[in-house]
């Protein structure tokens, strides 16, 4: 049953996000896969690109064509030439004299072929054998097919033996890959430009260039990466069959399988790839045991701390700052914000512990009087009594005034900004004041400027709210027309620290709680003081305060020895020390 009574009612639980659902695949493992993987492709599609080695291939390709075609050249120069034929050429062809015999140069069609029939045994390929053309028109060659004489490959009937793998044996990768043709649809896909360049050429500006070759150059011919009729490509030479000066013919010299060999070579990088590849993969799972995983134990971590936080409950954040690097800093961060969060909670929790504690006593004592005054039978009893409310009442009233300064000072000291501050300056119109404010039998604020001045980086206001509380508190302790004394050490090169120092002639702390009258609500006082005079946050506030600007305040006793802390105490002093600007 509820507090209202209802059966069967739950309270309705804090608003709560959806814990994190565990993932199979962490999404930073995909993107670091991915990057791995990234570099590794373009680095393979960039070798299709790469047309250096393509090209060192096709010019190998050509240099072994140019050498065959230059022996069958020279040998049918030896051979097949016959000097006493000759054929007569039309006048209308040439610009010389009816009257004028013409012979024309030609090769001997039978001897041709009586070489290819004997010696040929050593070379592959395709050759082709043109006669030289009996023109003088420019170009020469228009049409390659009315020259042509003998057109032979060379071994291409040659068997090849080779051991085929069992039926059932599956096939690798590889061969997969070339058997469906796919490796040679990427390799041609990025050999479109030169292939196109290829188609461009013909066989006949081939035979053209070989016609106008010189004989004297150290490369006889002419040389070419073309389309053959069935669209692959040729390395082609052609080469002159020359006597003396005369031509009489042309050799031409044509090896395929280009595509193949490029293919071949691409091909043989595939295995490096896959092993690079696989190197990815486990550097990539390294790198998510490594990263992916602490970011996430983290990160479910914090959610526990979050939720405990509603729950009212710890959780503790994953130690990794034995690792020394920037998972391990995370660690160390989110484990110190825990930290502090917890400490925050703590000191909130005490806080309103304290504050219920201190508003409690004066309201029972309000209660209390109130009660009384019911039955007081005299007039001196009842005015007493309502004394009594009235002192109560200005004590929760300046309790009240006090927890709310302290309860928003942190906000305020994170959002104001801080300038440059003149403590001399500062501390002077502070003393000024209690000058001109100072009662009879009040304790006189005495300030000795310093002969050098004192800049701290801070928030003026939150400053002076330190020195005025420390002044007050030295005041309610000093005697009645005693002194208290104010000083300002400027910084010194050795530490850099100002020094503000406030000195009483009152009967200075005990040395066990010169560190407890810093906590909230600490009220302890000499026998005789007025009660209920004093909130106990001011030495609270003032030393958070101070430690927000980075320095540090403490309070020590002045005694009749100062080298003998035994001796007697003749007041308290509080030390403040801020880094300077």
């Amino acid at each position: 049953m509820d507090e209202e009574g209802g059966i069967g009612r739950r309270r309705r639980a804090p608003n709560r996000a959806p814990p994190r659902a565990p993932m199979a695949v962490s999404r930073l493992t995909l993107t670091i896969v991915l990057a791995n993987l990234i570099g590794l492709v373009i680095l393979l599609l960039g070798s299709f690109a790469l047309t250096q080695y393509r090209d060192g291939l096709i010019q190998a390709k050509l240099e072994g064509v140019r050498a065959q075609a230059q022996i069958i050249a020279d040998v049918l120069a030896q051979v097949a030439i016959d000097e006493t034929t000759c054929q007569p050429v039309e006048a209308s062809d040439i610009a010389r004299q009816e009257s004028e015999a013409v012979c024309a140069l030609s090769l001997s069609q039978r001897d041709v072929r009586e070489v290819f029939n004997r010696v040929w045994d050593s070379f592959e390929g395709r050759v082709r054998i043109f006669n030289a053309p009996q023109t003088f028109a420019d170009p020469p060659v228009t049409d390659a097919r009315q020259l042509l004489l003998e057109d032979v490959v060379l071994r291409q009937d040659e068997i090849v033996a080779q051991t085929l793998p069992p039926i059932d044996q599956t096939a690798s990768l590889i061969d997969k890959i070339e058997e469906e043709g796919l490796w040679r649809r990427v390799s041609r896909f990025f050999s479109q430009g030169y292939r196109a360049e290829a188609a461009r050429r013909t066989l006949e500006d081939e035979l053209n260039a070989a016609l106008a070759s010189s004989p004297f150059a150290a490369e006889r011919g002419a040389a070419s990466v073309r389309l053959d009729e069935e669209g692959e490509l040729v390395a082609s030479v052609s080469v002159p069959i020359r006597r003396v000066q005369a031509i009489y013919g042309v050799v031409t010299a044509e090896s395929g399988g280009i595509d193949a060999l490029v293919e071949d070579a691409r091909l043989s990088i595939l295995p490096f790839f896959g092993w690079a590849v696989a190197a990815a993969i486990l550097s990539s799972l390294l790198l998510t045991t490594m990263i992916a995983q602490p970011i996430r134990q983290l990160a479910v971590a914090s959610d526990k701390v979050r939720e405990g936080i509603a729950a009212a409950g710890r959780a503790r954040i994953p130690d990794f700052t034995n690792r020394k690097d920037e998972i391990g800093e995370l660690s160390a961060s989110l484990k110190l914000m825990t930290q502090a969060i917890y400490a925050r909670i703590d000191a909130i929790e005490s806080f309103a512990a304290d504050v219920s504690h201190e508003l409690k006593n004066p309201l029972t004592s309000i209660r209390s009087a109130a009660e009384t005054l019911q039955i007081a039978k005299t007039p001196e009893q009842q005015a007493k009594l309502l004394a009594v409310i009235q002192k109560d009442v200005a004590r929760m009233d300046r309790l009240i005034t006090d927890i709310s300064n302290a309860s928003r000072l942190d906000a305020e000291l994170a959002r104001e900004s801080r300038e440059a501050i003149d403590l001399a300056k500062l501390i002077k119109d502070i003393v000024s004041m209690y000058g001109e404010t100072t009662k009879e039998g009040q304790a006189n604020v005495i300030f000795n400027e310093p002969l050098s001045a004192a800049y701290v980086l801070g928030n003026p206001g939150a400053l002076g709210q330190v020195i005025r509380n420390l002044i007050d508190n030295a005041r309610s302790f000093s005697p009645p027309d005693g002194e208290v004394r104010v000083r300002l050490d400027p910084p010194t090169t050795r530490t850099g620290l100002a020094r503000i120092t406030v000195e009483d002639d009152g009967p200075g702390i005990p040395p066990d709680n010169l560190e407890s009258i810093f906590k909230r609500f600490y009220t302890k006082r000499p026998a005789g003081s007025a009660f209920g005079n004093n909130s106990g946050l001011g030495l609270a506030i003032s030393r958070q305060i101070v430690n927000s600007h980075g320095g540090h305040i403490h309070a020590e006793n002045r005694h009749a020895d100062p080298e003998n802390p035994d001796s007697e105490r003749k007041g308290a002093r509080f030390v403040i020390e801020l880094p300077s600007s």
